[in-house]
Formats: structure tokens, sequence, C-alpha cells
């Protein structure tokens, strides 16, 4: 028969005493927070799984405010194209009413300076910021885009931007190809339409040849400035000829503006897919999140009050057992 030592019943009791204690003190801490996983050791796996969670919804996060950037920049550019519209519509107008020879120098006059005053616009509309920063400059976004002249002074770069992971959409329209159009234009004749050239032949004399110069058009860039420009020196000159050939480019300057909104359009509706799958998403996360992290109250709260009787009974027989010595046999 073993030999128990009071130093024995003490270390026990003490043993005992101090596990249930800390059972309920982790469960103090649970019910405090209603959280089932307060440190990796509860729950190695899920703690893992919270991890991706939360690293998800900071990303989520993130994207949400680039979409918002990128929303806000289309719609200060659908903005801009729509008045783009309207002022080239009204002087594809004034240009119509003033191709015939109906009018007289003097209407022309007139209109000359209100077509000045829709270029000064266009060159107002063209320099349009948000903040600090111009929406026309390409990625140059600090710098004017346009002088006083209508010279393009930025890039044609694109600002591209992440809105899910390795998705990027182009938020910004560079002021090149908005207010610039390439068309073909013929060719000045040179020395009377002809070339000098060369024809050396290794078994003759050195002779000159002529041929003809090339005929074919050459590619040539106007801006809608230099069509307003033109426009406006064809009705001081009194030139209806001029101010009909004009027509064709202002058509084709309204349809790149319409081309140009259809595209913002389609961009802003794929942002607001984006930021609707990601909302989606979150909510997924959060879901998934809580069935892993959150501990069952009723469960947790019975757990406690086991604990706290199991706690009371550790007590109890520990003093019953500490108030017993050996003088209470002998008396």
């Amino acid at each position: 028969m073993s030999r128990v030592s009071e130093n024995s019943s003490i270390n026990s009791i003490n043993y005992a005493v101090g596990k249930t204690k800390g059972r309920l003190e982790d469960l103090q801490l649970k019910g405090s927070t209603l959280k089932r996983v307060t440190k990796p050791s509860d729950d190695p796996i899920g703690n893992t799984e919270l991890l991706a969670i939360r690293s998800q919804n900071i990303d989520a996060g993130q994207y949400l405010r680039n979409l918002n950037f990128a929303k806000t920049t289309l719609s200060y550019t659908e903005n801009v194209l729509e008045e783009m519209t309207d002022i080239l519509s009204k002087a594809k107008e004034l240009a119509i009413g003033q191709a015939s020879t109906l009018y007289g120098p003097e209407i022309r006059q007139g209109v000359a300076k209100e077509i000045h005053q829709l270029r000064q616009q266009i060159l107002s509309i063209a320099n349009k910021r948000i903040g600090s920063r111009f929406l026309f400059s390409g990625q140059k976004v600090l710098t004017r885009p346009f002088d006083q002249n209508g010279k393009y002074q930025g890039d044609s770069n694109k600002i591209n931007i992440e809105i899910n992971k390795d998705v990027y959409v182009p938020i910004n329209i560079s002021g090149e190809e908005l207010f610039f159009t390439k068309g073909l234009q013929k060719k000045k004749a040179e020395k009377e339409d002809l070339d000098l050239k060369l024809d050396v032949d290794l078994n003759s004399d050195t002779s000159m040849v002529r041929k003809p110069a090339s005929n074919e058009p050459e590619e040539v860039t106007v801006s809608v400035f230099d069509e307003m420009r033109a426009l406006e020196n064809a009705l001081l000159t009194d030139n209806p000829q001029i101010v009909q050939s004009l027509l064709e480019r202002l058509d084709s300057s309204l349809e790149k503006m319409v081309a140009f909104r259809t595209q913002v359009g389609a961009l802003t509706n794929t942002i607001d897919n984006a930021e609707s799958n990601i909302e989606k998403s979150k909510l997924v996360n959060e879901a998934h999140k809580s069935k892993i992290e959150d501990a069952d109250v009723a469960e947790l709260f019975t757990d406690l009050q086991k604990e706290q009787n199991v706690l009371k009974a550790a007590y109890k027989a520990s003093s019953n057992l500490m108030n017993t010595n050996l003088m209470d046999f002998l008396r």
C-alpha cells in the first residue's frame, strides 16, 4: 500500500484547481468576445482559413477604393464627352446654315465670333481636371494637355487600374486619341510632278531617267481645334465652299465622340459588375468566417456554468481535505 504525503495531496489539489481555473478562464474569454477561435491553438486549420479570409477582405477593400476612383474618373469623362457632343452639334448646325450663299459677309462675321467662342469652350473642356489631375493628359496627369493654340502636351499612355486580382481596366482617354483625327491628303506635286532618278547600269553609262512623282495620298493628323479654326477663317473670308467641305470633318468628330461615350459606358458597366461581385464575395467570406470563428452561445454558456460548478466542487473538496489532520482522529 503506497503512502500519500501531505505534499502530494496539496500538489494534486493545486493541479486540479489550476486546470479547472484554466478551462474556466478560457471559456470566460470566449464568452466576452463570443469567439470560438481566440488563438491559433484553438483551431489550427480554421485559423489558417481565417487568415486567408482576412487577406481577401483587405484586398477587396482596396479593390472597392480603386473602383470608386475609376467610377469618378469615368463619370467626369462622360460629362465632358456629352458637353463636347453638344458643342460640336452646335458648330455643325451653324456650319450647315452658312454653307449656302443665302447669307452675306456681315452675318458670317457674327457667326465666326460664335464659332470662336465654341472653340474656346472646347479648349477649356479639353483641359478639365479632377483636383490636380488633368483628365486628358494620358499618364502625364499633372501636365496641362493643351496650350492656347491647341497643341497637345500630354502622352498617349493609358492609366490602368486593378479592379480585381489580375484584372485591369483603362480609365482614361488621352487627348491625342480624342481630339485628333488621322486622315488622307493628296501630296503636292514636286518639280512639275517629276523626280530625277539615277539609273546605274554596270554595262552602260550612267543616265538620268525622269519618273513621275507619287500621287498617293499621305496621312495627316487634324485636331478638332484645327477644324474649328478653319471654320472660323472660312466664315471670316466669306467662303461657303470651305464651310461645306468642313461638314464631313465635323461629322467624323461627332461620330468619334459617340464612339467614346459608348466605350466609357461599357467600362462603367464593367466596373459596376466588378463592384457587385466583390460585395457578394465579401458576404460569402463573412458567412464562412462566422462559421469558423464565432462560438455557439448556448453551448458556450452551458460549458461555462459547468466549469464554474466543477471549480466550486474542487474548492469544497480541497477545503474538506485540508481541514482534516491527525489531531481530528486522536480526540
